[in-house]
């Protein structure tokens, strides 16, 4: 029983380390560490209680402990668990909580008035079964809810991994340890071993693969071959070459632009148009390079995000015309704007569409999805491609 609980108190503090600041990780840590008190509870009454019959002060301190740790485990452990439920699937708004966290207390302050922990701790099984049991179920409720209504593919992935850890061993804690204590079996809580190590296995999997109560934990080896200072002075080097070729680029440029105002070509002027945003998008890169080689500054503004995605399909207008390939826009909110550093992150959906038409040599269809959260924004983009073979998937390039 100790391996027991020394494996769920790993998995709560590895939980805090991965994502310390995440308030939902906290309240998961802490389901994890109040329940985890009840099997220390009974490593004192089978293990170290016995040991101690003949010496009163020892076995009374040792009696108050089991007491203690019996109280955490029935009546915190659910109260925890709710509110990972409710932290987790966003679904009461963070100003509201102190409010739940207050209500949801009350049972627990009732429990310990009329059942003392000390000096003997009772606990009334029915009767508080009435309120652990609501609020176990509808915690598994909230962590179904949040994996049904995610869209973002990886996220769900972490969300299925996050229900497949806490939900069995949640439903398996309120079965052994209430519902077949009311009906007079009293030793079914044992059964609680198998299903921690069943959460020990999807958290250790799913912690460093896929992700769990939305943090992963990654460990990488880089091996460095060269000198810092010698990259950065190949990087100025480079950065001062590309500069003189984008000025040729714009002077050229403009005097095509001009030939094509006189001949009247507006096919002309909207590409000349399309070259001069890339040159000018181009020459604020390597201006930054050249502030800072080693970190970049971000330029914050607010923009809109569907006007970044047009942007970029706008550069890429002459490489989609040569293809077959549909594209198709879905939005939940055309007005949505975000803080970003616009350079970039147009740089970046450039990219991955022109990944995605490369990938769609004869054609396809091609879905730009904005979508919202209480706290996110979402952008993807899904081609149909013929993707990435598994030997070359972790290839940068």
């Amino acid at each position: 029983m100790l391996f027991l609980v020394i494996l769920i108190w790993i998995v709560g503090i590895l939980i805090l380390f991965a994502d310390f600041r995440n308030a939902s990780a906290r309240w998961a840590s802490a389901t994890l560490f109040c329940g985890g008190s009840g099997g220390l509870s009974a490593v004192i009454d089978d293990q170290m209680k016995p040991l101690f019959e003949s010496n009163s002060d020892v076995f009374q301190y040792l009696l108050l402990a089991g007491n203690i740790t019996s109280f955490v485990s029935h009546y915190l452990t659910p109260y925890a668990f709710i509110l990972f439920g409710f932290m987790y699937s966003e679904f009461v708004p963070k100003k509201y909580i102190w409010i739940l966290q207050f209500f949801l207390f009350i049972p627990i302050v009732g429990m310990l008035m009329f059942y003392p922990v000390h000096p003997v701790f009772v606990i009334p099984y029915y009767l508080t079964s009435f309120w652990v049991v609501p609020y176990i179920l509808f915690g598994v409720i909230l962590l179904t809810w949040s994996y049904i209504r995610e869209k973002n593919p990886f996220m769900k992935r972490s969300r299925f991994f996050t229900c497949l850890g806490f939900i069995p061993i949640m439903l398996n804690a309120v079965t052994t340890s209430y519902f077949l204590r009311i009906i007079g079996i009293e030793e079914g809580w044992r059964y609680n071993y198998w299903a921690t190590l069943f959460l020990f296995g999807v958290f250790i999997i799913s912690l460093f693969r896929f992700g769990f109560i939305g943090a992963r934990l990654r460990v990488r080896r880089q091996s460095l071959n060269y000198s810092i200072q010698q990259l950065i002075t190949e990087t100025s080097m480079i950065n001062h070459r590309v500069r003189n070729e984008l000025e040729k680029i714009k002077l050229y440029s403009d005097k095509i632009k001009k030939y094509a105002v006189i001949t009247n070509q507006e096919n002309l002027q909207s590409d000349i148009d399309v070259v001069f945003q890339v040159q000018e998008k181009m020459q604020n890169t390597m201006m930054r390079i050249q502030q800072q080689t080693k970190d970049q500054g971000l330029h914050l503004s607010e923009n809109r995000v569907l006007d970044m995605v047009r942007k970029s399909l706008h550069q890429l207008e002459i490489k989609l015309k040569s293809t077959n390939i549909e594209i198709v826009s879905q939005c939940s909110n055309h007005s949505l704007t975000m803080l970003c550093d616009c350079l970039l992150v147009e740089e970046t959906i450039c990219n991955i569409i022109s990944n995605a038409i490369e990938a769609m040599p004869c054609g396809g269809k091609l879905t730009i999805q904005v979508d919202e959260t209480r706290k996110d924004i979402i952008l993807i983009i899904k081609d149909t491609g013929i993707g990435i073979s598994k030997v070359r998937i972790f290839h940068g390039f």
